[in-house]
C-alpha cells in the first residue's frame, strides 16, 4: 500500500516552518494558514485539492528543472529505496533546487532514516505547510496503489492542511473534524453522514484486528456510543484531521489499537467508506 511514502511526508505542524508562501507562487491569492495567516481571497483559508494538484503538476511540466532526463534521474534515484515515490523527490527539488545535485543520497537518507520526519525536514530546510500540502496532494493524486475515491479524498484533505478549525465548518472558512471527512469523500463522489458519531455508526466498520488502510476513517471518544472526533487515516500510523478550536488541519500520529489513549479520549475504531 501507500503507507511507506505517506509516512515519509507526514510532517506535523510542529516540524514545519511558520511561513505561508505558496510554492513558487503557483496558486495566487490564497494562502493556507498554519499560524493564522490571513487568506488573500475573502476570509477563506482553504485551498482546493484540484487547484493544488493542477498547480504542482503544471510546475513539474513547465519548470526547466524537470527535463525528461532529469525526471528519469529522479525516478531512478527514488527506485533505490523501495516504496519511495519519485514525486517526493520531485517536489523536494521544486522547494529546494539544490537537492537535484544529490538525488541518490537524498533518497537513501529518506529510506534509511529512523525518523523520516526529521530527515525530510533536514533535506528541505524550512518548508512551509503550504509547500508540503502541495507536494503531498500531488503525490496522492498520482499514487497508483490507491483507488480513485481514496486518492481523491486524501488529496482533498492534504490540500487543506493548514486550514483553520471551524466548528460546523465544511470548507468556507475552515472545517471541523467530521466536516473535513465529509467533504473529502463528497469530493470523491461518496456521501457519508455529517457528524462523527453517525459516520462511525453508519459507514462499514473495519473489523477489529484488521489492518487499517489509507482512506479509512479513525474515531475517538470515551467509547462507541460517545464518539467525539474523527480523522482520515493516511498510513504509517498517521492521519489528517481538524483537531479542535484554535488549531488547524494537520497530520498527526494516531493510535490504531482500540482503547489506546488519544489525549483525553481513546481510539474507538475505524470505518471504510466506499
Amino acid at each position: 500500500m501507500a503507507a511507506p511514502f505517506l509516512a515519509l511526508i507526514g510532517l506535523s505542524v510542529g516540524a514545519l516552518g511558520t511561513g505561508a508562501v505558496l510554492l513558487g507562487g503557483l496558486v495566487t491569492g490564497v494562502s493556507i494558514g498554519p499560524v493564522g495567516v490571513s487568506a488573500g481571497v475573502g476570509s477563506t483559508n482553504v485551498i482546493g485539492a484540484a487547484a493544488a494538484t493542477v498547480a504542482l503538476s503544471a510546475q513539474l511540466d513547465q519548470s526547466p528543472i524537470f527535463t525528461p532526463a532529469s525526471i528519469t534521474g529522479i525516478e531512478q534515484a527514488a527506485a533505490t529505496c523501495p516504496g519511495l515515490d519519485w514525486t517526493l523527490l520531485a517536489g523536494g527539488v521544486l522547494i529546494d533546487p539544490s537537492l537535484a545535485a544529490s538525488l541518490t543520497s537524498a533518497a537513501t537518507d529518506l529510506c534509511d532514516a529512523t525518523n523520516e520526519t526529521a530527515a525530510l525536514s533536514a533535506l528541505l530546510p524550512g518548508p512551509t505547510e503550504d509547500e508540503v500540502a502541495l507536494v503531498l496532494a500531488h503525490a496522492l493524486a498520482a499514487d497508483p496503489e490507491l483507488t480513485e475515491p481514496v486518492a481523491t479524498a486524501l488529496t482533498f484533505a492534504a490540500a487543506n492542511i493548514g486550514a483553520p478549525y471551524r466548528w460546523g465548518g465544511t470548507g468556507s472558512g475552515g472545517f471541523d473534524c467530521s466536516g473535513l471527512t465529509l467533504e473529502a469523500y463528497r469530493t470523491a463522489g461518496i456521501i457519508i453522514p455529517r457528524v462523527a458519531q453517525d459516520q462511525f455508526d453508519n459507514v462499514p466498520a473495519v473489523p477489529v484486528g484488521s489492518s487499517l488502510e489509507p482512506g479509512d476513517l479513525v474515531f475517538f471518544g470515551s467509547g462507541p456510543r460517545d464518539v467525539s472526533h474523527v480523522g482520515l487515516y493516511i498510513g504509517g500510523g498517521q492521519m489528517i484531521d481538524a483537531p479542535h478550536t484554535g488549531a488547524f488541519v494537520r497530520i498527526e500520529a494516531t493510535p490504531t489499537t482500540p482503547g489506546a489513549r488519544f489525549g483525553d479520549d481513546v481510539y474507538v475504531g475505524a470505518t471504510r467508506p466506499g
